[in-house]
């Protein structure tokens, strides 16, 4: 492990400029912490520490740094960019959290001690020197660091209090910090204390615990990290709604493990991916709601659903039943509507709601490919396409690719004796959506006819019966009944279907 840093040029300029006005400045934070122990993805954004006061040490930023910005100076922080590095630096400061405050209290300090002292964990109160790198460790940071431990500063429990959020980053260093060579943990004292104050989280703003959330699903760890949210009771404060997965189990025909494991092994299977991670988290969150058990009789042999694995009464002859299968029926749905309501909680932008919603919803589709009796014709394949492609505007959110990844990682989760059919399964997919979008841009083909055309053509003011006309024409487009260019024919059949529904102008029959 290193001890001392090595820093930058436009960096060690910076912190000439503080000395020569005669403050300090020294490096904080992640930057020292991945430099020191050579993390080859250590990020451009260093954090910086200064005994001068916000109006002091701006101007000495503005000479060597360029696009200051100063949302930050009421509590201590004005940023800017120095050389290729987004700088933000900070008074020594210290922040309080009271109960039911999402705002700190923030107290501006006197030495690069005290600043130290109010950090979260040790491994991030390490200093270093802005001109020599000489690095300050006073709570021997380093140690924890190279032995792969998450320990609070001082009192654990004061630690948390003073901002709840750090509950969830440590659980999000232990998380990314990980790797096989050398995996991270918390102490034991810092995880009581975790438990022991979950429900301070409710006092912390939804961006904020969205940022750290996102952050442990895009991680290489993701289902180690989703594990502990469960395990020290966060994930209640981020998704509850997760937490019924837990021990649902599953039909061992289709799958060897309960609805949380199961989840657990599809996040983690697939691509890194904001939009993918998530939709592989939500995907089977329906699932415990619409649990049902398929009972069959003893006696008449008859069939019924019901809400439990007991013994029940036919319907039928009123004999007794057991269960023989688990059902989830319309659990994509009701996972659908679940992730909306999360991610709008958790205030995530509209389009990336609305993609992730997008896949949740349609997740079974390649399973009803699997399943059915008779091969898929071109068209209904081409309906698959068009059915999962999703844009808004120019801006395409969702193609057929991202439900692809995410049905070749649901099948991580497959029973091993049906793995093998479900991957063959997928190819065959997979390989007929590659030829019929070959052989035409499927997601884009539309009515050869648009709304202007129709209502010159019809004579009729605009209404909801262009949509109506345009999405049939669409559909013969889609079914290969209809040229996308040939506007002969699609006269005809518009002419036809309006007759035939006795459209009205305000869209009525």
């Amino acid at each position: 492990m290193k001890r001392k840093l090595e820093v930058p040029r436009p960096l060690v300029r910076l912190g000439k400029e503080f000395r020569a006005a005669g403050h300090e400045l020294y490096l904080v934070g992640g930057f020292v912490r991945d430099s020191l122990s050579a993390r080859k993805d250590a990020q451009p954004d260093v954090d910086a520490t200064t005994d001068a006061r916000p109006e002091e040490f701006k101007p000495l930023l503005s000479r060597r740094a360029r696009g200051l910005w100063d949302v930050g100076e009421r509590f201590g922080t004005i940023g800017a960019f120095v050389g290729e590095f987004a700088v933000e630096v900070t008074t020594y400061r210290s922040d309080l959290y009271t109960a039911g405050s999402r705002h700190p209290e923030v107290t501006f300090g006197e030495t690069l001690e005290d600043d130290l002292a109010r950090r979260d964990f040790t491994i991030n109160a390490v200093a270093a020197d802005a001109v020599t790198g000489e690095v300050h460790d006073p709570f021997e940071g380093l140690k924890d660091l190279e032995s792969g431990v998450i320990r609070a500063v001082g009192d654990p429990l004061l630690r948390m209090r003073d901002d709840p959020l750090r509950m969830l980053r440590a659980v999000r260093f232990e998380t990314t910090l990980s790797t096989r060579e050398k995996p991270f943990a918390m102490t034991a004292d810092l995880e009581d204390a975790i438990r022991e104050n979950a429900d301070w989280l409710s006092s912390i703003s939804a961006e904020r615990i969205r940022e750290e959330f996102e952050k442990i699903l895009l991680s290489e760890n993701v289902s180690r990290g989703v594990r502990t949210l469960v395990r020290l009771g966060l994930m209640p404060y981020v998704v509850p709604e997760f937490m019924e997965t837990v021990s649902v189990e599953q039909d061992a025909e289709f799958h060897h493990k309960d609805v949380f494991e199961h989840t657990l092994l599809v996040v983690e299977s697939v691509e890194a991916d904001p939009v993918l991670r998530k939709a592989a988290f939500f995907h089977d969150i329906g699932k415990p709601r619409t649990l049902g058990f398929e009972h069959r009789c003893t006696y008449c042999g008859a069939k019924s659903v019901q809400k439990t694995s007991d013994e029940g009464e036919c319907p039928e002859c009123g004999g007794r039943t057991l269960p023989k299968k688990v059902h989830f029926y319309g659990h994509e749905n009701v996972g659908a509507h679940i992730a909306r309501r999360a991610m709008k909680r958790l205030a995530y932008p509209k389009d990336e709601t609305e993609a992730v919603v997008h896949l949740v919803s349609n997740h079974m589709r390649p399973m009803s490919y699997a399943m059915a009796r008779d091969p898929w014709s071109d068209s209904a394949v081409r309906r698959f396409v068009r059915d999962t492609y999703l844009a808004r505007g120019e801006r395409v959110l969702v193609t057929v690719d991202d439900l692809m990844k995410l049905a070749r990682a649901d099948i991580t989760g497959s029973a091993p004796r049906r793995r093998n059919v479900a991957v063959e399964s997928w190819r065959s997919l997979k390989e007929r959506v590659d030829e019929v979008r070959a052989q035409d841009a499927v997601e884009k083909l539309a009515s050869p006819l648009d709304g202007n055309e129709l209502m010159r053509g019809f004579d009729r003011p605009p209404g909801p019966w262009i949509r109506a006309v345009k999405d049939y024409l669409e559909g013969e487009v889609v079914e290969g009944r209809l040229a996308k260019d040939d506007k002969e024919t699609a006269w005809s059949l518009a002419r036809a279907f309006v007759e035939k529904n006795e459209a009205t102008g305000d869209g009525r029959p």
